[in-house]
């Protein structure tokens, strides 16, 4: 029962478990992707959907923009705690694209990020974008990102 709360807590603050309209566009574009590299659609996965609109959510409320949290997590610590189950994951971040065709395209001009979402290995995903009206810069940017996207990947 303890450990029901713990991870119904842990939840309820990564945000919601589902994607949303622009999330759901994002994965239309990257799933248009993967199929012409033949690669399968990804499908939602609640656990890694929890992962993803966790980090989503630290990074646009604690004005940061890094794979490692600044409590020291990494993707695969947050998909751990999320409790998904797995034999390969991943994760792609951005910031400052403000539709699901911009952040695509610009995962799609990135090596790193192109390899992760049309590697035909992972099977499943978490997506979350995150809105931030009052962001600030982050330093070293001239202006806010105030959109924080976060892409995870997995396989179980």
């Amino acid at each position: 029962m303890r450990a029901l709360m713990i991870a119904l807590l842990l939840l309820s603050q990564a945000g919601t478990a589902h994607a949303g309209e622009m999330e759901n566009a994002a994965l239309s574009l990257i799933n248009s992707a993967r199929a012409k590299a033949g690669c399968a659609a990804l499908a939602i996965n609640p656990k890694l959907q929890s992962a993803a609109a966790g980090h989503a959510k630290a990074m646009a409320r604690q004005n940061f923009f890094s794979h490692t949290g600044k409590n020291g997590s990494t993707a695969k610590s947050r998909i751990n705690a999320a409790g998904y189950g797995w034999s390969a994951i991943a994760e792609n971040i951005a910031a400052g694209q403000t539709s699901a065709k911009e952040v695509v395209s610009t995962w799609l001009a990135s090596a790193g990020h192109k390899k992760n979402m049309l590697n035909c290995t992972y099977t499943e995903t978490g997506l979350s974008v995150v809105y931030q009206a009052d962001d600030a810069p982050i330093k070293g940017h001239q202006y806010p990102f105030r959109y924080y996207w976060v892409q995870t990947f997995g396989r179980p």
